[in-house]
C-alpha cells in the first residue's frame, strides 16, 4: 500500500525549511565576511588570524617578562587558557550592541530575519575564534612550549559553554541597546569591569576561602574552570557546575530571542 502523497508533506517541508535556513546563514555569514575583510582569499584569513595575533603577543610579553610557570603550572598555558576563552567571549558579546539597527537593510529580503543575522554573525566569530585556538595551540604543540590537554572533551566543553553564554549575552544587549539608547553607554564600563573578576587572571583555588564563595556566582569562572580542567587535569583543583553557565545562557537567549518581535516594530517605526 503506497502512502498518501501529503503525509510526506510535512517532513519535505521541515526539510525544506531547514536547507532554506541553511542557505540563509550561510549567504549571511559569506556577506560579512567580505564586508569586513574584502574579497580577497587573504582578507578571508584575517578572521582567523586576528585572535592569533592578540594571543600569540600576549604569549610573547608574559614569557620575556614573567618566569615560565606560576602556581607550578606552565606559564604559557595560563595564559592561553585565559586569553583565548576572553577573546571568544568579547567577540561574539560585541556583535550585540546595535545589531538590529544595524541590520534594517537585510530585511528586505523576505526570507531574512533579525534572529538570522543574530545566528549568522555569533556563529562566524565562534567558527574563527576556534579555528585560532587550534591555530594557537597546535603551534605551541610544535615548538614543545606547552604540554597536551589532559581532556580535550572537558576543554571543548568548556569552550562551548563560553561560547553558548557569550551568545546569550550579545542576544540580550542586541535587545538592550534598541530599547534604550542609554544602555550602550554602560556596556563597555561593565566589560572592563568584568574582565578582572572573569576568571582570566586566576582560578578560584588561588583565591582566599571567602572570596571563593563569591567568586563560584559568576557565570564565567565556571567556564574558565572547565576549560582549564581539561588542560590542567588533576594537576589543578577545578570548581565548576555545567549547569550554571547554560541557566544564564539559557535565560539570557530566551530574553533576547523572545522580545525581537517587539524590537523589530520599534525599529521600523523608529
Amino acid at each position: 500500500m503506497q502512502p498518501r502523497p501529503d503525509a510526506q508533506q510535512p517532513e519535505g517541508s521541515l526539510r525544506e525549511g531547514f536547507d532554506a535556513q541553511t542557505r540563509v546563514l550561510g549567504a549571511l555569514i559569506v556577506r560579512d565576511l567580505m564586508t569586513r575583510f574584502g574579497r580577497a582569499n587573504v582578507g578571508f584569513l584575517w578572521v582567523i588570524l586576528e585572535p592569533m595575533l592578540l594571543v600569540s603577543l600576549v604569549l610573547l610579553v608574559r614569557a620575556a617578562i614573567f618566569p615560565p610557570y606560576e602556581h607550578d603550572l606552565e606559564m604559557v598555558v595560563i595564559v592561553l587558557t585565559g586569553y583565548m576563552p576572553l577573546t571568544l567571549y568579547r567577540h561574539i558579546t560585541n556583535i550585540g550592541p546595535n545589531l538590529y539597527r544595524r541590520s534594517i537593510p537585510f530585511l528586505y529580503h523576505r526570507h531574512i530575519t533579525f534572529l538570522d543575522v543574530l545566528l549568522a554573525r555569533s556563529a562566524l566569530e565562534f567558527a574563527a575564534t576556534t579555528a585560532a585556538l587550534v591555530a594557537v595551540y597546535a603551534i605551541l604543540l610544535t615548538l614543545q612550549v606547552c604540554s597536551p590537554m589532559k581532556d580535550p572533551g572537558l576543554c571543548a566543553a568548556g569552550w562551548f559553554t563560553m561560547g553558548y553564554l557569550s551568545f546569550g549575552l550579545a542576544s540580550l544587549l542586541a535587545i538592550l541597546t534598541e530599547v534604550s539608547d542609554t544602555a550602550e553607554r554602560f556596556i563597555q564600563p561593565l566589560q572592563y569591569i568584568m574582565l578582572p573578576i572573569s576568571g582570566t587572571f586566576y582560578m578560584i583555588a588561588w583565591l582566599p576561602s571567602s572570596v571563593q564563595e563569591v567568586a563560584w556566582y559568576i557565570p564565567l569562572v565556571h567556564c574558565y574552570e572547565m576549560f582549564r580542567a581539561g588542560f590542567f587535569g588533576e594537576e589543578v583543583q577545578t570548581t565548576y557546575a555545567v549547569w550554571y553557565p547554560v541557566a544564564w545562557g539559557t535565560v539570557m537567549a530566551a530574553l533576547g530571542i523572545g522580545l525581537i518581535d517587539y524590537v523589530r516594530d520599534r525599529v521600523h517605526t523608529g
